[in-house]
C-alpha cells in the first residue's frame, strides 16, 4: 500500500474518532441551502440562489440528512424533475462546510461521475462564497477526488470495486441505485461494499436516491418499502382537504391535455395546475408505516414545481406512449416514480405466421448484409441466415439444421460431408436480390457454450481473418448485450462473450413491432426455407419472470419443459453479429436513395446509368450444398 493512501486512510480514522466528539450542528441541511446555495448556470433551469419555497417537498427530505436528525438511511424513490440530485449536492456542500469529514458519492458508472463532477459539482462549489475557500484547488481537485478542510469528497462509479471499498467514510450518497450492476467486480453488491466503510461513524448517514425500474428488483423501492414510507400530502383549494397528487385522479378530454385537471378526493371539484404552487407549499409529508429505523419518501414527477415538468406535458406523453410498452415503462419509472411490473407475456405464434410475405428473389432488395449463426446442440447444428437493412430491419432468409457426428470436422467421405464441413459450404453461399446483384455472408457466429467448445474453437480459429467468431452467452442478467471480443481462449481464437438476457428483452420487443421500418422482423411464407410452424413455436416459447433464488428477487427467462428456444437463441446471435460489423446506416440509407432515383430516371430514359462491374461467377445456390467451389 502507497505512503499516500495510508495517509489518507490514518486521516480519515482520525477524523472519524474526532467527529465522534465534536458538537451536533444545530443549522439544518435546508436552512443552510438557503442562506448558502447557489445554483449554477451548467446543468440548472433555474440559476442563482437557492429557494426552499421552489420545492417545500424537498425541505424535510434535506433535514433528515441533518447530524441532529436520528436515522442512519433516507432513501428518496421518485420521478425526474423534482430537484433529487440538487437535494443531494446540497447535502454534500452542507457536510463540507459544517460537518467535514470523508464522504463518498456513487453514480451507476465512472462516465456518469465524469458528466456529474464536470456540469454539476465542480461548478457549485465553484460558485459558493461560503466553502469556496475551504476547497483545495490544486492537486486535490480532480473529477474523482476534491479535498477540503477537514475530509474528502471520493466521487466513484458503482463498478468500481476498489474505491467502494478502499477507507472509511462518514457520509454516502447513492444516486441512481437502480442503475447499478448487481456486482461490483467480484466482489458482490457495490452498495453493501461501500456501507462497510461506514462502520467506524456512529453518525454517519446513508442517501439512496433514484428512479425506480423492475418491481421486485428495484434496489430503491426495495429500500423504499423497507422504510416508513412517507408521501406529501397537499390540500384541495375548494375544500382544503389533504390528499396525495395521483395519477389516476388526473382527468382531461382525449385529445385535449391542455385541459389536464386532478379530480379532488374528497369534494370530486377539477383542481388545475395553476393551484399547484399554493399546494405544495402547505403540503406535508406523511408516514405509511411509522416506526420504521429507516426513512423513505416517495414523489411522482406531478408534484413537479409549475415552470417544470406540466401536467399537460405529462398528459400529452401518455396518450402519444400509450400503446408502447417500452414507453408505458419509460412513463412509470421516470415520471409516476413507481417501478414497472413486467407481463411475461409472450408473442403469440400464429400473429407470426400471420403476418408472412413472399420474396421475389433469394433475398429482398432491402437487404445490405446477411449473417450466419450457429448454434451447437448435442447432435446437431441449428443455423439461420438472416438479411439486415437500413437500422437493423432483418428479413429471414433460411432456417436449418445440420445433423451428424460433431466430434469430426472433417468427414472421411466426401460425399457425407460433416455438419462443420455443411456450416464451411453454407458460409461461402451467394444470394441474389431480384435484379440479379449478388450478396455473400459477411459474418458468422458460432455458439462454443455446450458440448463441443473445443470444436468450436478449433473452427472459428483459422476463420478468424473470415470474420467467422466463437461467441458464448453470459448469465448474469445486467451484463451488457456486447462488449469486446477477446482471445482468453484454448487455441487464441477471438470470442465475443454476449449479455443474452438483454439482447432477449431486445428481440422480443422487436417482433412485436407492427409496422416495417427500424428493427422490424420479416419472415417469408416459403416454408422451404425452413420457417415452418414449428420454427414460430420454438422462436416465442420463451418468457420473462420474477422469481425467488438466494433470498433474491431475480429476472429471468423460461421456456417450456421439452420446448426448443434454439430459434430465439439464435436471432438474439444475429443481432451480436450485425452490432459487431457495425454498419454506417445513415451512409447506407443515401447511398440507397441514390441508386432509387438513378434507377428511376434510368426508366425514364432521361439519363444512362452506368452499370456494376460484373464480379467473378460463383454458383447460385437456392437450398442444399454447393461441394464444388
Amino acid at each position: 500500500m502507497s505512503n499516500e493512501l495510508l495517509t489518507l486512510n490514518n486521516r480519515s480514522l482520525i477524523n472519524g474518532f474526532c467527529a465522534t466528539f465534536q458538537p451536533i450542528p444545530t443549522l439544518t441541511v435546508s436552512e443552510w441551502a438557503a442562506k448558502y446555495r447557489v445554483l449554477p448556470k451548467s446543468g440548472s433551469s433555474s440559476p442563482g440562489p437557492w429557494r426552499n419555497e421552489r420545492t417545500p417537498f424537498l425541505v424535510e427530505i434535506m433535514d433528515t440528512l441533518s447530524p441532529s436528525y436520528p436515522c442512519r438511511e433516507v432513501v428518496f424513490a421518485k420521478g425526474s424533475q423534482i430537484g433529487a440530485s440538487e437535494a443531494g449536492l446540497n447535502w454534500i456542500m452542507y457536510q463540507i462546510d459544517v460537518s467535514p469529514g470523508p464522504m463518498l458519492a456513487v453514480q451507476p458508472t465512472n462516465k456518469a461521475v465524469e458528466r456529474w463532477s464536470k456540469q454539476r459539482v465542480g461548478p457549485s462549489l465553484k460558485q459558493c462564497d461560503r466553502i469556496v475557500n475551504k476547497v483545495v484547488w490544486g492537486d486535490g481537485n480532480t473529477i474523482y477526488q476534491k479535498e477540503y478542510i477537514g475530509g474528502t469528497l471520493i466521487l466513484t462509479g458503482a463498478n468500481s470495486p476498489a474505491d467502494l471499498a478502499a477507507m472509511p467514510m462518514a457520509n454516502i450518497y447513492f444516486d441512481e441505485v437502480d442503475r447499478y450492476p448487481a456486482e461490483a467486480g467480484d466482489e458482490g453488491d457495490p452498495i453493501g461494499l461501500a456501507l462497510r466503510r461506514m462502520a467506524t461513524f456512529s453518525r454517519g448517514k446513508a442517501f439512496y436516491s433514484s428512479t425506480p425500474t423492475i418491481l421486485g428488483v428495484s434496489k430503491v423501492w426495495i429500500l423504499f418499502l423497507e422504510s416508513d414510507q412517507r408521501y406529501y400530502y397537499v390540500p384541495c383549494p375548494e375544500c382544503n382537504e389533504y390528499q396525495t397528487i395521483d395519477f389516476d385522479r388526473l382527468s382531461w378530454p382525449k385529445g385535449q391535455p391542455e385541459k389536464v385537471g386532478l379530480i379532488c378526493a374528497h369534494c370530486g371539484s377539477l383542481i388545475f395546475e395553476r393551484s399547484k404552487t399554493k399546494m405544495l407549499a402547505n403540503g406535508y409529508w406523511q408516514s405509511h408505516n411509522p416506526g420504521h429505523y429507516r426513512v423513505g419518501f416517495h414523489l411522482s414527477s406531478l408534484y413537479s414545481p409549475v415552470g417544470w415538468l406540466s401536467w399537460t406535458e405529462i398528459a400529452r406523453t401518455f396518450e402519444e406512449i400509450s400503446d408502447n410498452p417500452d414507453l408505458q415503462k419509460v412513463f412509470t419509472n421516470t415520471i409516476l416514480g413507481l417501478p414497472y411490473e413486467e407481463s411475461g407475456e409472450q408473442i403469440a405464434a400464429e400473429y407470426l405466421q400471420r403476418r408472412r410475405e413472399t420474396y421475389e428473389a433469394d433475398i429482398p432488395d432491402g437487404v445490405f448484409y446477411l449473417t450466419l449463426i450457429v448454434d451447437v446442440q448435442q447432435d446437431w447444428l441449428a443455423y439461420e441466415v438472416q438479411g439486415w437493412g437500413i437500422d437493423e430491419e432483418n428479413w429471414g432468409i433460411e432456417y436449418g439444421v445440420f445433423k451428424g457426428d460433431l466430434s469430426q470436422l472433417v468427414s472421411r467421405n466426401e460425399s457425407n460431408p460433416s455438419p462443420w464441413e455443411q456450416v464451411d459450404h453454407l458460409r461461402k453461399s451467394v444470394y441474389r436480390r431480384k435484379d440479379g446483384s449478388e450478396v455473400r455472408i459477411a459474418i458468422t457466429l458460432i455458439d462454443s457454450g455446450g458440448l463441443w467448445t473445443d470444436e468450436v474453437y478449433t473452427f472459428t480459429k483459422p476463420r478468424n481473418k473470415f470474420r467467422v467468431y466463437a461467441i458464448k452467452g453470459a448469465s448474469k442478467f445486467d451484463r451488457p448485450f456486447l462488449s469486446k471480443p477477446t482471445k482468453n481462449t484454448k487455441n487464441k481464437c477471438w470470442l465475443y462473450v454476449l449479455g443474452v438476457s438483454q439482447g432477449k428483452m431486445t428481440i422480443q420487443q422487436r417482433l412485436k413491432k407492427e409496422s416495417p421500418g427500424a428493427g422490424y422482423c420479416h419472415f417469408p411464407d416459403d416454408e422451404g426455407r425452413g420457417y415452418t410452424a414449428e420454427y414460430y413455436a420454438d422462436l416465442t416459447c420463451e418468457k420473462l419472470i420474477l422469481k425467488q433464488e438466494k433470498r433474491k428477487i431475480i429476472k429471468a427467462w423460461v421456456k417450456p419443459d421439452g420446448a426448443n428456444n434454439e430459434p430465439f437463441d439464435i436471432r438474439v446471435y444475429g443481432l451480436a453479429a450485425i452490432r459487431i460489423l457495425n454498419p454506417n446506416w445513415s451512409r447506407l440509407a443515401k447511398r440507397s436513395q441514390f441508386i432509387k432515383r438513378a434507377s428511376t430516371l434510368n426508366d425514364s430514359n432521361i439519363t444512362e446509368v452506368k452499370p456494376v462491374k460484373k464480379q467473378k461467377t460463383i454458383p447460385k445456390r437456392r437450398s442444399g450444398i454447393v461441394l464444388n467451389e
